[in-house]
């Protein structure tokens, strides 16, 4: 269930799914996307070990600070880590997209108690478009795909997913249009 690119996920249901509604496609965000929080984290890690190590060489005697506020400033900053891992996490796993037999699904976690859902039904779908840009983007094939429905503006728009121009093709299937690939400019 930690894959960002899921086709017919077995044991997986969403708030507000019909009965008779199938999951075709659980999408997040490709997990190469991670590696900024990854990487903050692991610097954080190893902030007070580069301090016991440079501020002496500066010429700054710590001894001067009692040792239960060092150890005071360790604990804050590994419980920074943990709040950097932990909410990294939670932002990746649940930011999904969600392809069903009937509507498209949406889902943006912002912080610990926001939550957007988008959603658009397949009969309002207009058109898609997928954009694979970046080095990244290229290696590792993941991309944006909005989903455009009647109004003018765009409804969905998923970000990051693996895959985005397969993605764009399946939703166009499902509402009976033929796909051709966008090219960023």
């Amino acid at each position: 269930m930690f894959s960002a690119y899921i086709e017919r996920p077995s044991n997986c249901r969403f708030e507000g799914q019909d009965p008779n509604e199938k999951i075709l496609l659980l999408l997040r965000a490709h997990p190469i996307t991670n590696l900024s929080w990854i990487a903050l984290s692991i610097f954080i890690f190893f902030i007070p070990f580069a301090v016991f190590k440079i501020v002496p060489l500066i010429g700054f005697d710590l001894a001067l600070f009692p040792e239960t506020y060092q150890l005071a400033g360790i604990i804050i900053n590994y419980l920074f880590v943990l709040i950097v891992v932990f909410e990294g996490f939670l932002n990746w796993y649940f930011n999904v997209s969600i392809v069903t037999n009937e509507k498209i699904i949406d889902m943006e976690f912002e912080y610990l108690l926001y939550k957007a859902v988008d959603l658009a039904p397949l009969p309002k779908i207009e058109e898609t478009d997928s954009v694979t840009a970046g080095i990244l983007g290229t290696l590792f094939n993941f991309g944006n795909v909005k989903v455009q429905t009647a109004g003018a503006t765009v409804a969905i728009e998923m970000h990051n997913i693996p895959h985005p121009a397969t993605v764009a093709d399946i939703i166009l299937d499902l509402i009976g249009k033929p796909y051709t690939r966008v090219v960023p400019e």
